[in-house]
């Protein structure tokens, strides 16, 4: 594992211990899942496949977000709620930051304790 992928293992690390809503945190870059961490009591609601799908369909959503950034601004976040889990898409600079929690959570209170963190996300 190289020291970026170490590093942004660290920041999935980080991100789950803020909240324990949070089953899943993962960061993508150029369509590809590069780290990640899921809580360990935390069971896989889709199979291999169906993941990777969903991370890609992330992705995918994400790049469409960009045809309005001229007019609208660029995206910060994206919320899907479904009714087992509730997925959240946060834009960084390089990528994007994936997380899927209990459809309960705070979504709000997630996002706003990730953007006070001190690191590079």
């Amino acid at each position: 594992m190289g020291q970026n992928e170490k590093s942004y293992k660290n920041v999935c690390n980080t991100i789950i211990d803020l909240d324990e809503s949070i089953r899943f945190v993962g960061r993508i870059l150029e369509r590809k899942v590069i780290a990640f961490s899921r809580r360990q009591n935390s069971t896989p609601l889709l199979d291999e496949e169906l993941g990777n799908m969903a991370h890609y369909q992330a992705s995918v959503k994400a790049s469409l977000e960009e045809m309005f950034d001229e007019s609208l601004g660029p995206t910060n976040w994206m919320i899907t709620s479904k009714e087992r889990v509730k997925l959240i898409t946060i834009f960084p600079d390089d990528g994007l930051l994936i997380l899927s929690t209990e459809p309960s959570s705070d979504h709000d209170e997630i996002i706003n304790k990730i953007k006070s963190l001190d690191m590079q996300l």
